[in-house]
């Protein structure tokens, strides 16, 4: 564990150290048959190509006992519900033991030599779509027009629309996305005017 130790600490970007952290612990965990899945913040910071910034790591586990005897060998320890190690300056939670979404739309990331598994991005914007409705954040309604905006054409739109139909989220999903739309096809318009004039 301190060759992991070192590594981390070797590690400046803030974001890689903790992509790593998250690829040691699946390492670490796989062999118990265990897959711990990054969502939240960290997840929309992955997604979002660094757009999103946050500084805590959030977890769904389904063995949050043997994760932490991990992170305790790792140098964390535990302050409610938080893991926490001031050299890493780094903060893990795990808030949960299953995943709220879908399994199969789990992506998995290379981060060096680990794998990172993340949230699917439709399960990402449900979760953020719930803030925006819910709880009137702004910001989240910003980042569900960002994510849309990324990956409007690889996006499973059958599944999100059912997820959001039963969240009770559809109506404000089907505002964002107009306006996504208009944005994308001023973009792509504009794209098509200038390549034809490169052509002319």
């Amino acid at each position: 564990m301190q060759d992991y130790v070192k590594r981390l600490k070797s590690l400046e970007n803030p974001l890689k150290r903790r992509l790593v952290l998250v690829g040691i612990l699946t390492r670490e965990l796989e062999k118990k048959n265990v897959i711990p899945i990054l969502v939240g913040g960290n997840a929309l910071e992955l997604y979002t190509l660094g757009g999103y910034s946050t500084s805590d790591v959030d977890l769904v586990c389904s063995d949050r006992k043997l994760a932490g005897e991990i992170l305790e060998m790792l140098g964390f320890k535990k302050f409610g519900r938080f893991w926490i190690n001031e050299d890493l300056e780094m903060i893990v939670e795990f808030p949960d033991t299953t995943l709220a979404g879908s399994l199969d739309k789990i992506e998995v990331f290379e981060v060096d030599e680990f794998k990172v598994h993340v949230i699917g991005k439709e399960d990402l914007i449900v979760d953020r779509l719930n803030a925006c409705v819910f709880l009137k954040s702004k910001d989240d309604c910003r980042w569900v027009k960002e994510l849309l905006l990324l990956y409007y054409d690889k996006i499973d739109w059958k599944y999100l629309e059912d997820r959001c139909k039963k969240e009770r989220t559809l109506d404000e999903l089907y505002r964002i996305k107009e306006d996504v739309e208009e944005i994308l096809n001023e973009v792509r318009g504009s794209t098509g005017r200038k390549e034809e004039k490169n052509v002319d």
